[in-house]
């Protein structure tokens, strides 16, 4: 009952479904500068780096509240309580080509998340909370109203600029028994840390100093929040302290469910799903103790795999079976999906030997142009933190003879702190410096004569100077199988190239695996 009554709102921020359904269709098409009733982007014009003026926009000047900073929820639909976000999405610059000329749900369904969505602030002190299902991030993430608003921008704006952006749709979020469990399992990994800290120092100032750094501690661990920003003492001797944030890939996953009704032919749900990392590797036990050693020849019996052993995708139809997915892809399974979890086919040699380099994600050249915008708040670093790989690993023993090949189990691992300060970071610090100190120039390729190579198309090979996999672990590489003025769709300083992918390097992964025993 107490928590109810702190829970509760005020009479004005009390609606019906029906009017919030028909407050919400009569905007949505407008832009945020056109239903800006309440004059938010006035403020804009002594101060370009307001955050959250998109929220503020729809709380003040569609549902008529003033913004406050508390931790109750926003607002009451139907005696649920409720919270607002409002949140951007837009079309990856991959998809372009695919969206000319589309209109209305046509448009909508290329529509991914730009971004993860804040909940509440982490309690600290001076009691951690231990029931999940009353604690403040429950409470205030249980029943969401997200508001989408399209980010028609692949650059930085400013505040005024979000007046242009319009706004795309709505939608009730309520979350499946199987994402309130992993939920609730990151609550109780980030609870039981800071509960364990507090235990075990008895002064503010000791508790303070054992936190700093935790946020990067925990987030390997965590499926589907992440905990944002960083814990740390700041200038003023006070503590920067973090929110509870759903991970960009688990709002991209609503977002395109959402958007995407059809999604759902294609992904799959685990039979047995998985609550946490370490459940998830209990599982993986398991398979690797059952399936260890089957040959490729022993599997396709076993599981009837119609397929040729030969083929590229032959491991991945195994491993899909062991997992009894219905789908044809690991990466469609939609647990995978929510987390963050790639899934990667590994095939080596009996010594271990060098694995194929691995494509990971399409360049964002106007976030490496953005001379203001900060390593820690890239799309290129919420990437590597957010993302993991769960790799099975084969064994060839004959390269003519793929029915020898063998299961060897499975690896996971996340991407540590020093690799993404040190190598994710020289990659980016070095490919903006190309660019923003004009040294970008294309490199042709020479045979041995000297002379330029050409490729199947009759052109000359070649490549921007941008960092190559013999100096970097990750590194650039175009996205076409030839190279012509038609492909190279991508221009960076008045330069044509094709568009560019990050890649990480082959031999990390296979170093990487050699490091990690088999879960």
């Amino acid at each position: 009952m107490l928590n109810d009554i702190i829970m509760a709102v005020s009479d004005d921020r009390k609606y019906t479904k029906k009017f919030v359904y028909n407050l919400l269709e009569e905007v949505k098409g407008k832009t945020l500068g056109e239903v800006d009733k309440s004059c938010q982007f006035a403020r804009t014009q002594k101060n370009g780096k307001i955050t959250g003026i998109a929220g503020d926009v729809i709380e003040q000047s569609v549902f008529g509240y003033a913004r406050d900073s508390k931790q109750e929820c926003d607002i009451e639909i139907d005696g649920v309580l409720t919270e607002l976000k409002t949140t951007g999405v837009r079309i990856p610059k991959s998809d372009l080509k695919n969206v000319k000329g589309k209109t209305g749900a046509d448009y909508n369904v290329y529509l991914h998340a730009k971004e993860g969505i804040s909940i509440t602030g982490v309690t600290f002190e001076p009691v951690i909370q231990h029931d999940f299902l009353t604690s403040h991030f429950w409470e205030k993430a249980k029943h969401l109203l997200i508001i989408f608003y399209e980010y028609k921008s692949y650059d930085v704006v400013p505040a005024s600029e979000y007046s242009k952006f319009p706004i795309v749709d709505y939608c009730y979020n309520s979350f499946s028994d199987e994402e309130m469990g992993k939920l609730r399992n990151d609550w109780e990994i980030v609870r039981d840390y800071l509960q364990n800290v507090y235990n075990r120092f008895h002064t503010q100032e000791e508790r303070n100093e054992n936190l700093q750094g935790f946020t990067h501690v925990l987030r390997p661990k965590l499926m589907l929040i992440e905990l944002v920003p960083g814990f740390k003492k700041k200038s003023t001797d006070s503590y920067q302290k973090p929110c509870y944030r759903l991970k960009q890939t688990f709002v991209d996953y609503i977002v395109r469910g959402h958007f995407d009704k059809s999604r759902a032919e294609t992904e799959v749900k685990l039979k047995d799903s998985f609550s946490s990392f370490s459940q998830l590797d209990v599982r993986c036990h398991a398979l690797t103790e059952k399936y260890k050693g089957m040959t490729f020849r022993q599997m396709k019996e076993l599981f009837a795999i119609s397929a040729e052993m030969s083929t590229k995708d032959f491991g991945s139809k195994c491993v899909l079976k062991m997992f009894d997915a219905g789908c044809n892809r690991l990466n469609q399974i939609s647990d995978f999906i929510k987390a963050g979890i790639i899934a990667k086919t590994i095939t080596i040699t009996p010594q271990g030997g060098r694995t194929e380099d691995m494509k990971l994600k399409h360049i964002n050249f106007e976030e490496l142009a953005d001379r203001n915008l900060d390593f820690e708040e890239s799309d290129l670093y919420i990437y590597f933190c957010e993302h993991s790989f769960l790799c099975p690993v084969f064994c060839e023993h004959n390269k003519v003879d793929p029915s020898q090949t063998t299961f060897e189990g499975f690896k996971r691992f996340a991407f540590d702190d020093d690799f993404i300060e040190r190598e994710v970071k020289r990659t980016w610090d070095d490919s903006r410096k190309l660019i923003h100190q004009n040294l970008l120039k294309w490199e042709y390729v020479y045979d041995n004569q000297g002379n330029r190579r050409v490729n199947k198309s009759g052109a000359y090979m070649g490549a921007p100077n941008f960092p190559k996999s013999s100096e970097y672990a990750v590194f650039f590489r175009g996205g076409a199988d030839v190279s012509t003025d038609r492909t190279r769709t991508e221009v960076v300083n008045g330069i044509k190239m094709l568009p560019q992918f990050f890649w990480l390097k082959g031999s990390y992964i296979a170093n990487k695996l050699q490091t990690l025993s088999y879960l």
